[in-house]
């Protein structure tokens, strides 16, 4: 797509719509696995108004025990600060698909069960599977106008399934003995640091819009593991150091003795062989 950059400006020069032209050296995003650029563009989508609960999510995030501390009012509390309305929707075929039917005429059905889908639908579709594509043939009068209503055909950001874990995990409140599973708030949970805008937001955000309050008590907020020159792990870089190797030439003891004494949980730690073999046990 980018080839087409010259044959555009010598087209609107044509037009006499070119204002100006000039080359622009910027970093762009490049996929992960192929490295090949990646181009984003504007596109229509479903959105959760989380914005209109910043200080419930303000107010939650500041009853939470965070370690290392300066986390809950610095790079989490600055990103709930800065919060933006959460884009929902994903155009794929894998994934829970969104529970929205739309009607020719615009009107949206947000279902929330099966059972209910089986009262909108007059028939019994409690056993069916609700993925794609199965739940793409269930149709049902408009309960606004009577038009036939279509589920729309995108399915959820699985960030979304995360931070629904702790009530989806047991099914609740709709399978039985769910509610005597569902323990809430969790005690203590831990990942790295970059679960910020990822599970520690999603946790926060579903719970608290749906709950009224945070998920977790306790959080410990680890440090990557990095390679001997601070750089992040990658297979394309080739910096990765197998874990069997370690566990094959030198243990897992020392592996977990290693770790112990790095320090503190949440600063980055940087790792080799080497540095496995000269600690001291």
């Amino acid at each position: 797509m980018r080839d087409a950059n010259e044959r555009i400006v010598a087209e609107l020069e044509k037009r006499a719509l070119l204002e100006r032209a000039e080359w622009y050296d910027h970093s762009v995003p490049h996929c992960w696995r192929c490295n090949t650029v990646l181009l984003y563009w504007g596109k229509p989508s479903w959105y959760v108004a989380t914005t209109e609960r910043r200080d419930d999510l303000l107010r939650e995030n500041a009853g939470i025990d965070w370690h290392p501390e300066h986390i809950r009012d610095g790079r989490f509390g600055e990103w709930l600060e800065n919060n933006v309305d959460w884009a929902l929707s994903r155009d794929r075929y894998w994934g829970t698909p969104l529970p929205v039917w739309k009607c020719p005429s615009g009107h949206v059905t947000c279902v929330g069960s099966r059972a209910e889908l089986s009262e909108l639908t007059g028939t019994d579709v409690s056993g069916i599977d609700p993925h794609r594509p199965v739940i793409d043939e269930i149709t049902f009068a408009c309960p606004t106008c009577g038009e036939t209503a279509t589920r729309v055909l995108a399915v959820i950001d699985a960030w979304f399934d995360s931070g629904a874990m702790p009530a989806a995990q047991w099914g609740y409140p709709h399978l039985e003995g769910s509610k005597e599973q569902f323990a809430f708030p969790a005690d203590f949970i831990a990942e790295a640091i970059d679960q910020t805008r990822g599970w520690f937001y999603s946790l926060l955000a579903v719970n608290t819009l749906v709950f009224k309050e945070a998920s977790y008590r306790h959080v410990l907020c680890l440090g990557h593991i990095v390679d001997e020159d601070g750089r992040k792990m990658s297979k394309s870089v080739g910096n990765v150091i197998d874990p069997w190797q370690i566990l094959d030439t030198r243990g897992a003891d020392p592996l977990r003795w290693w770790m112990f004494v790095q320090g503190s949980p949440w600063t980055p730690t940087r790792t080799s062989l080497q540095a496995i073999d000269a600690t001291d046990p």
